[in-house]
């Protein structure tokens, strides 16, 4: 099977239907939703948010199983201020595609509810793992405006243990696809929901909100580009430990 792997996920979906893998069509939805961040950070933060947005899609499932490295993760200097050690999956080979769910659309993390992405297509066979892709928000995908064109977009205020408070705005964007977050789950025909939850925790947890920006007219501070906070941003919503994925059993309420 190795050499549909280069084609598009699509035709390498009808192949592994067609060639004699056993493998069956099939959909299956996939939603979004977020796990509170509860108590202070590694810094000494605790953060309330007001909002959590972000821009999802595509999202693509793979039958190769992530290995978590036994190798000392790559030096990063913002390390040396306790900013950004982050989930390093080891020998990681994705292997076959078998499913995607090719919409792009902007998901509220603190939404009541988990957030319907849409249907994924899929054949039947033994997952292992998952790419995201967060891409920059578009018109289309965000009509509101609300992530300003932007991956993700936090707001809220942090209080450190000290007594020092930042409300801040804060947003950012991502490179390429998060790839090899863990997801297993030998997946016949049976009926269910692939549930993605972002756990806020890791997203915000070694943010040092000391190092925002100084306080706009309103009050308000952000996320420099150089900064500790924004690295620390950046690398907690890279790491992949920070999206929980599960099946649930049963038809979508």
């Amino acid at each position: 099977m190795k050499s549909i792997l280069a084609l598009p996920s699509v035709l390498v979906l009808a192949l592994l239907v067609g060639c004699g893998t056993g493998a069956q069509r099939r959909t299956f939805p996939v939603e979004m939703t977020a796990q509170p961040m509860t108590g202070p950070n590694d810094r000494g933060w605790t953060v309330t948010l007001a909002s959590a947005h972000v821009s999802v899609g595509p999202v693509r499932f793979y039958e190769g199983h992530v290995l978590l490295s036994s190798r000392w993760p790559r030096f990063e200097p913002y390390a040396l201020i306790g900013g950004t050690a982050w989930a390093h999956p080891g020998h990681y080979v994705p292997g076959d595609a078998l499913g995607e769910l090719l919409n792009t659309g902007m998901v509220d993390l603190l939404a009541a509810q988990p957030t319907v992405l849409g249907e994924a297509s899929a054949v039947t066979g033994d997952y292992g793992s998952m790419e995201l892709t967060l891409p920059s928000a578009t018109a289309s995908s965000d009509a509101q405006g609300l992530l300003q064109g932007r991956a993700v977009r936090i707001r809220g205020v942090a209080k450190h243990t000290d007594g020092r408070e930042v409300h801040f705005d804060a947003a950012m964007e991502l490179q390429k696809p998060i790839q090899g977050i863990r997801f297993e789950r030998a997946l016949e025909m049976e009926t269910g929901r692939v549930r993605i939850t972002v756990d806020l925790k890791k997203w915000l947890g070694r943010i040092d909100f000391a190092t925002a920006s100084p306080v706009d007219a309103g009050g308000v501070s952000t996320f420099p580009t150089e900064s500790q906070a924004m690295n620390a941003l950046v690398r907690g919503v890279e790491d992949t430990s920070a999206y929980v994925v599960t099946w649930v059993d049963g038809a979508t309420p």
